[in-house]
C-alpha cells in the first residue's frame, strides 16, 4: 500500500529531474559525460537511462536486503493461519 501511495509522487518527480538534472549530467560535455557517459553513452535521453539504472540497481538492492533479513523472508512461517472468512 505505501509503495502503491507512492507512485504518484514518483510519476510528478521523473520528468523534472530527468530533464533538470539527469539531462545535463549525461550531456556531450556533461559531469558524467566522461565517467558513467563512457559505459552508457551521452547525448539526448541518456538521462532517463540513467534514471532506469539507478532505480533497477536499487531495487536489486532492496530485494538483496530484504532476503537477508530472516524475519521477513520467513515470515510466512511467522504468521498464524488465515481464517477463511467467506465460507
Amino acid at each position: 500500500m505505501i509503495a502503491s501511495s507512492s507512485l504518484p509522487l514518483g510519476y510528478l518527480i521523473a520528468g523534472p529531474l530527468a530533464d533538470r538534472v539527469f539531462e545535463p549530467l549525461m550531456a556531450t560535455d556533461g559531469l558524467l559525460a566522461k565517467s558513467v557517459g563512457q559505459i552508457i553513452g551521452v547525448g539526448p535521453g541518456r538521462g532517463i537511462g540513467l534514471i532506469f539504472m539507478i532505480m533497477g540497481a536499487s531495487s536489486v538492492l532492496t530485494t538483496v536486503v530484504a532476503y537477508w533479513y530472516p524475519r521477513l523472508r520467513l515470515v510466512e512461517d511467522e504468521l498464524p493461519p488465515a481464517r477463511d472468512e467467506l465460507r
